[in-house]
């Protein structure tokens, strides 16, 4: 594993060669502090009573429709690249030349994404202090932090799945929609799927809500840090790795 190292460091700073990630990084910024200030607004309203509000961090975050869209468009737009341009362009050959192997090409690559990606939560994290004196709240660190790892093995998963997609085609533009239709269907269908089945009271409520990542994403932001959660992103992450790793070994054998 010690040339992923170098393949990491490669990855990062082609990310801050095009516009791409500036654009996405000001679009993360922009969300960040228009939720921020919605936050303040909603705390320093002395009509609202402060006991309404259990978990603020929800409302930071994860009940923000503008922060999931800008999720499903910047997972993609981050990593339909990584694997699709090395193959477009013909580098993937000399890349994957001993003793380079598969397994540290996929990783690096990830590990680019996933670094990327935790740099868009980087502005949520920067106006949290200023809620003490902007807000008068005094938040509790509890549901911060289990929001903080929540977000992170989600990352890891969607990371993974752009990843895969990316490894299975030379198109960028085919590798990033079916990231986003996958993320779609994570985010948006299981959530959909839940509401109507737990409406009329069906059997396979319960289930999809399990893997419904706005629910996750709620719980994690009230403090309830459930490992079964994390084992699933983390158990989808590995399998997606393990998956573009066979993918690239199978073009190596072409």
């Amino acid at each position: 594993m010690r040339h992923v190292t170098a393949i990491l460091r490669r990855d990062l700073a082609n990310y801050f060669l095009s516009p791409t990630a500036y654009l996405i990084l000001l679009a993360f910024q922009a969300i960040a502090w228009l939720n921020f200030w919605e936050l303040v607004d909603i705390l320093t309203r002395r009509q609202v009573a402060f006991s309404t509000l259990n978990d603020p961090m929800n409302t930071y975050i994860s009940g923000s429709f503008a922060f999931w869209i800008a999720i499903m468009v910047a997972i993609p737009a981050l990593t339909m690249r990584l694997l699709a341009e090395e193959r477009r362009s013909g580098t993937i050959e000399s890349l994957l030349t001993a003793p380079v192997t598969e397994t540290e090409v996929v990783l690096a690559k990830w590990l680019a994404g996933v670094f990327m990606y935790l740099a868009l939560l980087l502005p949520f994290a920067i106006y949290l202090p200023f809620l003490r004196n902007l807000g008068r709240f005094d938040f509790e660190l509890g549901p911060l932090i289990s929001l903080a790892i929540g977000l992170t093995t989600l990352g890891m998963m969607f990371t993974s799945i752009g990843v895969f997609f990316s490894a299975v085609t030379k198109n960028q533009i085919v590798a990033a929609v079916s990231t986003f239709a996958v993320l779609f269907l994570l985010m948006l269908v299981t959530m959909m799927a839940y509401s109507y089945a737990a409406e009329r009271r069906l059997a396979w409520a319960e289930p999809l809500r399990f893997v419904a990542v706005f629910y996750q994403v709620h719980a994690f932001g009230t403090g309830r840090l459930d490992p079964r959660f994390l084992v699933l992103h983390l158990s989808a992450c590995i399998f997606m790795l393990y998956l573009s790793v066979k993918v690239l070994e199978s073009r190596r054998d072409q």
